[in-house]
């Protein structure tokens, strides 16, 4: 009864502890957005307060994070020398929740797709129009929008994979090589999320966003690594929680750039409506793997009492891997 206690306890404070730094952080960043810049030029101010109240709370939750990491000791094996079966543990355990997420997250990476294709056609015609009535071309030819759209496409298909792992588990690896794909295509989203800010002079308008693409491309890397027999669930999880508050506080310049594209009338198909599905996206990932890694990184033989089902299927994993 106490591990299950504990099990609990241990998810609940990291979904808290996420929910809780990702709303103070993001309203921190509204509130930066009203206030933290010059109206005339748009540059950053310097020193602002909410500026840096934002950067304490970020490094706190960061801190906190670590602390929590540290608190929970790794799972062991039943016997003494045999490695723990990370691998096994986001598979099927007739939980519905983690499946759940990572299939709407799979949704919303899919729904990226064609905003990010029609734009970066859009962008590539553009290009090709300047070239042709020789006057200077834009410094986007749409290639990389392009590219983050095909991208988005492995995205969803990996995170379809995970979901369907958790609801009826394949063969060992197969989700390693899924969660994989996310983090692939997020190098692509990294470098023309970098290509549309790069001459940007402030700072804060994007490196929130480059921050909370690459802390999800290393969620994504450590989660295939749970897989692939390279477990650091410990890392997954302060990964996972980051990813979850930085994605939060992107979303809020994302949102504020499409709101203000909307008092403009400037179509809302753009690479900004792109950017917060993805963003969403990840976040979603994220919160699957704080909902279902806490009670086995506890207490893995008490969690998967709630599934009578996964020795039989650990069971039949294993013929199946032994047979290859």
């Amino acid at each position: 009864m106490l591990s299950s206690k504990n099990s609990a306890s241990g998810q609940r404070i990291w979904l808290i502890s996420a929910a809780a730094a990702a709303l103070i952080a993001a309203a921190l960043r509204r509130w930066q957005l009203s206030s933290a810049f010059e109206e005339a030029t748009g540059l950053a101010i310097r020193g602002a307060q909410a500026s840096v109240i934002l950067m304490c709370v970020l490094i706190i939750a960061g801190a906190w994070f670590v602390l929590l990491s540290m608190h929970q000791r790794p799972a062991q094996p039943r016997k003494p020398g045999q490695a723990y079966p990370w691998d096994l543990v986001f598979l099927g355990t007739g939980d519905r929740v983690f499946p759940i997420l990572e299939i709407a997250a799979a949704f919303l990476a899919i729904a990226s797709v064609p905003i990010l294709f029609i734009v970066g056609v859009g962008q590539f015609q553009l290009y090709q129009e300047a070239l042709t009535a020789h006057v200077q071309p834009p410094t986007n030819n749409g290639m990389l929008t392009l590219a983050t759209a095909a991208g988005a496409f492995l995205a969803a298909l990996g995170l379809l994979q995970m979901g369907r792992d958790g609801l009826r588990p394949g063969r060992r690896g197969r989700g390693g090589f899924a969660a994989a794909l996310p983090g692939v295509a997020g190098c692509i989203w990294l470098m023309e999320s970098f290509r549309a800010h790069a001459a940007n002079p402030v700072q804060w308008d994007y490196a929130p966003q480059l921050i909370a693409i690459v802390l999800g491309m290393g969620f994504y890397m450590d989660f295939a690594g749970m897989s692939a027999g390279v477990a650091r669930p410990r890392r997954l999880l302060w990964m996972a929680g980051m990813t979850v508050i930085f994605s939060a506080v992107s979303l809020v310049s994302g949102l504020a750039e499409l709101s203000a594209r909307t008092a403009m009338a400037e179509p809302m198909l753009c690479t900004q409506l792109g950017d917060v599905l993805l963003l969403v996206s990840q976040m979603l990932a994220a919160v699957g793997a704080l909902w279902r890694l806490p009670p086995h990184l506890e207490s893995p033989q008490k969690a998967r009492k709630n599934a009578p089902e996964q020795p039989a299927l650990e069971q039949e994993i294993q013929e199946e891997t032994t047979d290859e």
